[in-house]
């Protein structure tokens, strides 16, 4: 998944840097001060949410999407709380998530603050 990832995003972004697990999210994401990260919510070591909610206190200009193979309304919720610009479902990331690339950046809030607007369906993001 990680390299279909990098692979998509990198057909319009400039991938910096890419990772395996929360804990190394957030020493790349210091390193490298990335405009958007792309974290999976189920990740080893250190949970996305996790590693979110800290990149968010350490690096609050760093937009964040999630991806997660099984959206529910609780994770759409943390996701919000977090101010995540997007949660996508793994099923649409191909369809999806360059849109919400450029979504985030076009956005210079902290969070989206039309996320909790959306529709919450398992295609949709937040």
């Amino acid at each position: 998944m990680l390299a279909a990832l990098s692979r998509l995003v990198g057909s319009e972004c400039d991938v910096v840097g890419t990772v395996a697990d929360g804990a190394a999210a957030l020493r790349a994401a210091h390193r490298l001060t990335p405009d958007v990260v792309i974290l999976d919510i189920f990740m080893p070591v250190m949970d996305g949410f996790t590693a979110g909610r800290q990149l968010k206190i350490e690096l609050p200009q760093t937009r964040m999407i999630y991806v997660t193979g099984d959206p529910d309304e609780g994770s759409r919720e943390d996701a919000r709380r977090i101010g995540a610009s997007a949660l996508i479902a793994k099923a649409s990331v191909g369809t999806r998530l360059l849109e919400e690339i450029r979504n985030a950046m076009a956005n210079n809030t902290q969070g989206n603050e039309s996320l909790s607007s959306l529709p919450a369906t398992e295609d949709d993001v937040l």
